[in-house]
């Protein structure tokens, strides 16, 4: 019997009807859905663990067993209808709440690897601790603090046609060290950053705003890296 990780990105698909799975857990001991898998050679009565990947709580949220081969489906992905994907049914047996706080903490030790596609096999002596360890978890979990995701802010990028005028502006001089084209390779830099924006100053219209923005040379710029900038009075945001 072989053990295969299988792997769910909230960010790339929404498990809709998981207070279900979680319903069908507290009524009848288990729920089964298909799963993305990967690997064809996965086989009925292989086991599987679910983990949890991208932004906030991450880790083993699942475990149980294959009871249908691998098959083509439709694609997950709602924007590839017409794009099939190879499968695996599984009835798994053991949950974990993740949004009650319910998760397995796991690293690349723990697994051996870093997964990358849904259905990778995992060792053995591997797969035997963790689904002792998961079987252990889920009758006595352990809750994790909530992580609150902030929401993934957007860089606004920098128009060709506004860096010119910026770069025209301070006649393509860095106002930070005062060197110039062509002997180093000039930016344009924000002097609120992005990673602090919104910052609250009167007369600016976004981040982008010419009075926000500045030359800098290569530099300069990556020293400064995410923090806020200093230029001289004539640029700098009282």
């Amino acid at each position: 019997m072989a053990t295969y990780l299988l792997t769910w990105n909230p960010a790339k698909w929404q498990f809709e009807d998981w207070a279900g799975a979680c319903a069908d857990m507290t009524a009848h001991g288990f729920f089964i859905h298909q799963w993305a898998c990967a690997n064809s050679h996965a086989a009925i009565g292989d086991a599987v663990l679910l983990k949890k990947t991208g932004r906030g709580l991450t880790g083993i949220i699942a475990s149980g067993e294959i009871i249908a081969a691998p098959y083509l489906n439709g694609h997950w992905d709602k924007g590839k209808d017409r794009v099939l994907k190879q499968y695996v049914l599984v009835r798994f047996s053991r949950l974990a709440d993740y949004t009650k706080g319910e998760i397995m903490p796991v690293n690349k030790t723990d697994l051996g690897y870093t997964p990358q596609p849904s259905g990778c096999v995992l060792s053995d002596n591997k797969a035997a601790a963790l689904l002792a360890r998961f079987q252990a978890y889920v009758a006595a979990p352990v809750i994790a603090p909530l992580i609150i995701d902030p929401i993934g802010k957007k860089r606004e990028p920098i128009s060709p046609r506004l860096r010119w005028m910026i770069l025209d502006r301070d006649a393509h001089t860095c106002r930070y060290c005062g060197r110039s084209a062509p002997t180093v390779v000039l930016h344009v830099d924000h002097i609120v950053s992005q990673k602090n924006w919104p910052a609250t100053h009167d007369g600016l219209v976004g981040v982008n705003d010419p009075a926000n923005l500045v030359t800098s040379c290569s530099e300069c710029n990556l020293g400064k890296s995410a923090e806020n900038g200093n230029p001289p009075a004539l640029y700098t945001i009282q």
